[in-house]
């Protein structure tokens, strides 16, 4: 018995030796546009890319590689890489503009639980993110307004449009739920009549225990919400309460805006 064990963990010790190339494209994060010169170092190894922006790095398939990428006129980037198969891809980006971020947490929307290895990307960029052992995320974001999107298989989840700033970092947990189960959303935005953005008023899912908070900007957002008709109930300070009757498929996202009225306020005689 013992040498058949000992013959597949050689085996697997040689896979995982194997010898690998990460070919590495580098572009203008703010444009698009590849980038030559931009010196790429991996462990002891300090190289450049070419005038396609290229760079073709020796790795070990399996082994974690830091790279790091410089270049005049740009916010230096750090990333991590491990070589999948001896011919691995990855494309990284420089900013000119400071850096904007997105990072947070990717949970089991119905229990909680953060959930490792789930993929994060964002819309029409080639940049991917993994969640690690704690089921947290940072993944470079581009300028303007963008959907970023979880996944992991057996689980599924609904996109958030993020604005980033120049500079800022913004923090999003990402909710994902059981293929399996039947579930909806429901976003829009609270405002006082006559006055913009209501912040921070309570928007609830009567019957249930869903509910959230606007945002600075009066948005909402309220993920797995169970198919079917439901009421929800919006109040804030100095407003009359509203309710409204929202019909939620599966797996889409209704938009629902309200208006809070002001109440009157009471004369005394």
């Amino acid at each position: 018995m013992t040498r058949p064990i000992l013959s597949v963990l050689l085996a697997v010790a040689c896979v995982f030796a194997t010898e690998a190339t990460i070919r590495v494209r580098v572009r203008n994060g703010d444009t698009g546009q590849w980038l030559a010169g931009v010196q790429v170092k991996a462990g002891e190894r300090v190289l450049f890319t070419d005038k396609d922006g290229e760079v073709f790095i020796p790795a070990v398939v399996g082994r974690r590689l830091i790279l790091m990428t410089t270049m005049d006129g740009f916010f230096a980037a750090t990333d991590t890489i491990a070589a999948a198969t001896a011919d691995a891809r990855l494309v990284l980006k420089l900013y000119g503009t400071r850096p904007r971020t997105a990072f947070g947490f990717v949970k089991d929307g119905s229990t909680g639980k953060r959930l490792a290895n789930a993929s994060v990307r964002v819309r029409g960029n080639a940049t991917t993110a993994r969640t690690d052992s704690t089921g947290m995320y940072t993944i470079p974001f581009p300028p303007g307004d963008r959907e970023l999107i979880a996944s992991l298989l057996g689980f599924r989840g609904f996109p958030r449009r993020l604005s980033v700033r120049a500079g800022d970092t913004l923090s999003v947990d990402l909710p994902l739920y059981d293929t399996s189960l039947a579930v909806g959303e429901v976003a829009g935005r609270v405002e006082v009549q006559g006055f913009g953005a209501a912040i921070g008023a309570s928007v609830t899912v009567e019957g249930t225990r869903l509910g959230t908070a606007s945002d600075r900007n009066g948005d909402y957002i309220i993920t797995g919400v169970p198919i079917g008709v439901h009421r929800l109930v919006f109040t804030y300070a100095g407003c009359r309460k509203a309710m409204r009757v929202v019909a939620v498929q599966p797996w889409q996202s209704q938009v629902l805006n309200v208006q809070l009225v002001q109440r009157l306020p009471t004369v005394s005689r």
